[in-house]
């Protein structure tokens, strides 16, 4: 084979190579998404952690107390039905006293006054945890009972509790609201936090986790 047929012969493979990795480039361009620009601090458009992390915290537990409020029937509790408040509690350590707790409960406990729920910021007293006289949980069970009756019967009260338990991305929330006189669990939901720099100021345990591990390299000499 002389040169030139050798030459022509190599052109149009040098082609067809080229054009299989033009046609490569394309299909996978178009299977490919944007990621997280971490360079420029971009918004992404893969990830969902960082459009969650893009709504205000009060906002994502806003939401949630709403769901509370429409899982509560009226033969469960009615809305003059004084609800108690305790501050939400770390699954992993009943002991945490940070902060946290105390605001997501207030949150929780802020929208569902908007709904006209009976905040009660008191404690407890010794007739809610019971049925008035001749009063029984039948009663309230009656589909008249609380409505068009001429029988008024005394409102229950609840309590809302919640716990949270932190993990590396986000905090795993989760709140019930508990009629008292009879520990029934008449609404329970859970959601989600990212743990974005306002959660981390309210949870010090973050803040101490990201001061990282301390070198142990030598680096000065003593005499």
């Amino acid at each position: 084979m002389n040169k030139a047929a050798l030459s022509i012969l190599t052109a149009i493979l040098l082609l067809s190579l080229q054009g299989c990795g033009n046609r490569l480039w394309e299909d996978t361009k178009e299977t490919t998404t944007d990621t997280f620009n971490y360079v420029f601090d971009t918004t992404p458009t893969a990830r969902s952690y960082h459009d969650t992390a893009s709504v205000p915290i009060i906002e994502l537990n806003y939401r949630a107390a709403d769901v509370l409020f429409s899982n509560v029937d009226n033969n469960e509790l009615t809305i003059d039905s004084a609800v108690f408040v305790s501050p939400f509690t770390n699954q992993d350590d009943p002991g945490d006293k940070s902060v946290f707790g105390q605001a997501m409960a207030q949150q929780i406990a802020d929208r569902l006054v908007q709904h006209g729920v009976h905040i009660n910021e008191g404690t407890p007293n010794a007739t809610d945890f019971t049925y008035a006289s001749g009063v029984s949980g039948a009663d309230y069970g009656k589909s008249t009972s609380l409505a068009g009756s001429s029988r008024v019967l005394p409102p229950r009260s609840a309590k809302l509790v919640g716990s949270y338990v932190i993990a590396d991305r986000y905090v795993y929330m989760t709140a019930r609201v508990i009629r008292l006189v009879d520990s029934t669990v008449v609404s329970a939901h859970t959601w989600t936090l990212p743990i974005t720099d306002s959660v981390r100021e309210m949870l010090p345990q973050l803040s101490a986790k990201d001061e990282g591990m301390v070198p142990t390299v030598k680096t000065s000499f003593n005499d």
